[in-house]
């Protein structure tokens, strides 16, 4: 006769898992190992913790049936004093101290003790509130046990490649990790019944319902917890004290782990907790936990900085939330489920939301991709170039140059390229559409995907992943895998060369536009030297003379498109420390301007002060170009010192932007900080620095008269504008801005001694008995258009440089003035706006 297991099972189990014995051996001995601190024991710690159990709490007992009571532990206090915790060493204060021992009733305490620390919570107010609010177990925490009896299905070894391999993956989670009882355990067999820690055929998934209706049978009784338990928080304490004494802190249920890591939390204590509670997460199969209820993993990992849960859990986030951003019509809230039907849960307030600020970056990066493949432009936005297609883009401009036939048609070979090019064009779209209206993929993924699902979806209320697919718009779809999987394939679903253009296959427009293309080489209109050196540069004569290969072209547009999808899809991207089991389905690349919204602490740039969720400062090349809210950017136009100019005060530092007071158009150039220079200039948006030049001639004779001006009060009858009129129509008229001046100091402080918003008079009229119209050369200049750097002319206005339509990378005169070859000078029809893909 075989006799009953009882505890110890390693002795009186037969026939039992090695890990079903550990995991229930384990827990056993870890309730017995917390009970011993019944009583103080001894040793060197001069601190007396201390927690209370007070007769009123409800029924339960330990397992085995024992009742709790007070626990004691004796601690050092050097040790708790070093955690860093306000909380804790607030605990070691006088008065502190003096009330806790009257409440306890210690006049005496034990030999060696020095303080009493009583971590007993409180039985009323509001921290008992918060406290209860922080250490209720979500939902899916008190089903995690299930984790542990549900056995998956084999096909979850696979992924998507059959011959691809994913250890544990078909397994139950770890009985060690999931079954362990509540504190206030309610079995009255627990050191009898080994059964219950052993995995059970009959659990249908992660759920409480059972999947024919009715009542989920396969939870027992005690099984069901409640959603706060003093018990469980009082010895969530006791098993976080043992921890800072080096105690094992044994973690064997997603309940134990909550309330541990949410005492630590609230203790301001969680480097105690983090690496046991990271253990827990990431080992597989447990990160199905992460998987199935992302937002309690992030907001763990958020409060403890566990970087690799945090990441993980914010892709899975962030990918479901991009769905729900381009979702038509737009949802005023979050849905309760998402597009795959799993239940969401709450993940904690935040000023600003990380997950939405990525998730709506995310949204519009994946978006943008999709929307370029659906443009004209597709074969020149791949990273990967397509050679024939560049070869033929080749013959295309040059096609530009024939002749039309006398009937005013196109040359036929003109025609024939842009039917081809169209067809090729058309024809990938037409695939492209295929690929977000079709999924099949076959039945295995079919069965993946399904198997994947029932971990956390009962079966009568499940749809399959592809009819759920099948409901979300375009640009939803192109944020799952799904989508970007299928068009890796695409070279599968159909030939390309057969597809048919204007009731024509492809091939035929190929060989038709062959046949124009030689008939021209032969007849001398279109001649080899020109294939060579279309583009700008020397072409090898094989792409500039062979026939357009529509096999080739086919070959290497595929390599292309799939390079692109296996950028996007990007399946090592994910941290390589959580192995993911169940999100197939998901989308989730993220790159790193996503990320970006996570903590410093976790790779990103959220440093705490809101910066990284603000939209960016535009570039400021020249530095801002006056104090105060207003901020310019453009550039700076070098001072012509050889003109006659009596100011050295730039119009935008005197608020007087509108005088036509310009200096001659010189060099431009760019200016990282205008405010660090003495500045001329021909408008508000320009800032023109004077030369060096200029501060070498007659320096002692006009320093004096400089400051005199500068620091000079105006008469109470006289404007400001008067007085500056006054000093630049005085005496010394012919150097002013070649004489020398102080480098320390800016003429950009004129305008915030003498005050901003000065009104500009117009030309030619007059202000106190001045006459405002400009006399100096240099306007005579700047109205013809005159270019110094001998460029031609350009029309100059007072609006600035912007005026010119010139890019940052192109002079006044319209040259290049980078570094680099003309020919990274492409137009838009060349593609070169699209290489980001």
């Amino acid at each position: 006769m075989v006799p009953t297991p009882h505890f110890p099972f390693r002795l009186t189990a037969t026939g039992e898992a090695e890990a079903t014995i550990n995991a229930a051996d384990s827990h056993v001995l870890e309730v017995q190992a917390v009970l011993s601190h019944t009583h103080a024991a001894g040793g060197d710690g001069d601190v007396l913790a201390v927690v209370r159990f007070d007769r009123e709490l409800e029924p339960g007992r330990a397992c085995g049936g024992k009742p709790w009571s007070t626990l004691q532990l004796r601690m050092a206090s050097e040790k708790l004093k070093a955690l860093g915790s306000v909380k804790i060493n607030d605990m070691f204060e006088l008065r502190h101290q003096e009330r806790v021992r009257r409440r306890l009733g210690f006049a005496l305490v034990p030999p060696g003790v020095e303080y009493v620390l009583d971590f007993t919570p409180p039985s009323e107010g509001p921290e008992l509130a918060d406290l209860t609010a922080a250490l209720w177990l979500p939902k899916m925490v008190k089903l995690w046990f299930l984790a542990g009896l549900y056995i998956p299905e084999a096909i979850l070894e696979s992924s998507w490649l059959e011959y691809h391999r994913r250890p544990m993956g078909d397994k139950a989670a770890g009985a060690i990790l999931t079954l362990g009882h509540d504190d206030g355990c309610r079995n009255q067999a627990c050191l009898d019944d080994i059964t219950q820690w052993r995995a059970d055929p009959g659990v249908p998934g992660i759920f409480d319902e059972d999947p024919f209706g009715g009542g989920a049978k396969y939870i027992l009784p005690s099984r069901r917890i409640e959603d706060y338990c003093r018990i469980r928080h009082r010895v969530a304490i006791a098993r976080l004290l043992r921890a800072i004494n080096g105690e094992n802190l044994l973690l064997n249920s997603a309940p134990r782990l909550w309330t541990v890591a949410q005492v630590a939390i609230h203790l301001e204590v969680p480097q105690v907790v983090v690496d046991p509670i990271t253990q827990w997460l990431i080992a597989p199969p447990n990160t199905k936990f992460i998987e199935i209820c992302p937002e309690k993993a992030f907001q763990l990992a958020y409060a403890l900085k566990i970087p690799s849960v945090l990441i993980a859990s914010f892709r899975i986030l962030v990918s479901e939330h991009a769905v729900d951003c381009l979702a038509t019509p737009a949802s005023p809230r979050r849905p309760q489920t998402t597009w795959a039907q799993r239940q969401r849960d709450d993940y904690g307030d935040f000023p600003s939301d990380p997950v939405e600020y990525a998730g709506k970056a995310f949204a519009d990066r994946i978006s943008g991709v999709l929307s370029m493949l659906q443009s004209d432009q597709a074969f020149n936005s791949f990273s990967v170039k397509i050679g024939q297609w560049e070869a033929l883009k080749n013959i295309g401009a040059e096609t530009e140059k024939l002749p039309t036939l006398p009937s005013g048609t196109s040359h036929p070979l003109r025609t024939a390229y842009v039917k081809l090019a169209n067809a090729l064009t058309v024809i990938f779209h037409r695939n492209l559409d295929a690929a977000l209206k079709d999924v099949y993929f076959g039945d295995h993924l079919m069965k993946l995907m399904a198997a994947q699902r029932k971990h956390y979806i009962p079966e009568r209320e499940g749809k399959t992943i592809f009819s759920l697919y099948h409901n979300l718009n375009d640009k939803q779809k192109a944020l799952t895998s799904l989508f970007w999987s299928r068009l890796k394939n695409t070279e599968a679903f159909g030939s390309f060369s057969e597809s048919s253009f204007q009731g024509r296959e492809l091939w035929r427009v190929a060989k038709d536009f062959n046949t124009e293309l030689n008939a021209a080489l032969s007849t001398g209109a279109l001649d080899i030297e020109s294939l060579m050196n279309s583009g700008g540069t020397k072409k090898p004569i094989y792409e500039a003379t062979a026939d357009f290969d529509l096999a080739h072209f086919i070959e290497q547009l595929f390599y292309a498109l799939r390079a692109l999808c296996d950028r996007v899809l990007d399946r090592g991207a994910h941290d390589a420390n959580v192995a993911f089991f169940l999100s197939d389905h998901l989308l989730l690349s993220l790159n790193e301007n996503e990320l970006n919204y996570l903590p410093i602490w976790a790779d990103g740039l959220d440093d705490g002060s809101g910066g990284v969720f603000q939209d960016a400062i535009p570039p400021a090349e020249m530095g801002p170009s006056e104090p105060g809210p207003a901020y310019h950017t453009g550039y700076t136009v070098g001072t012509d010192t050889t003109t006659d100019y009596d100011s050295t005060a730039a119009p935008s530092d005197l608020g007087i932007g509108d005088l036509d007071i310009h200096s001659k158009a010189g060099d431009t150039v760019r200016s990282m900080d205008a405010q660090q220079s003495v500045t001329t200039g021909p408008a508000r948006h320009q800032v023109v620095a004077l030369s060096e030049a200029g501060f070498e001639s007659d320096s002692s004779t006009f320093e004096k008269e400089y400051a005199d001006a500068r620091f000079a009060q105006p008469a109470q009858h006289q404007a400001v504008g008067q007085a500056l009129a006054s000093y630049a129509e005085g005496e010394d008229t012919g150097d002013v801005a070649t004489t020398a001046c102080d480098e320390d100091v800016a003429w950009s402080d004129i305008g915030s001694e003498m005050g901003a918003g000065l009104v500009a008079p117009a030309d030619g009229m007059e202000v106190d008995g001045h006459n405002t119209t400009p006399t100096h050369p240099v306007n005579e200049t700047l109205a013809t258009g005159t270019n110094t750097n001998g460029g031609g002319t350009a029309a100059v206005t007072q609006s600035g440089i912007d005026d010119f339509g010139l890019s940052n990378d192109e002079d006044m005169d319209g040259a290049d003035d980078d570094d680099d070859d003309d020919d990274d000078d492409t137009s838009t029809l060349d593609g070169s706006e699209y290489d980001w893909i």
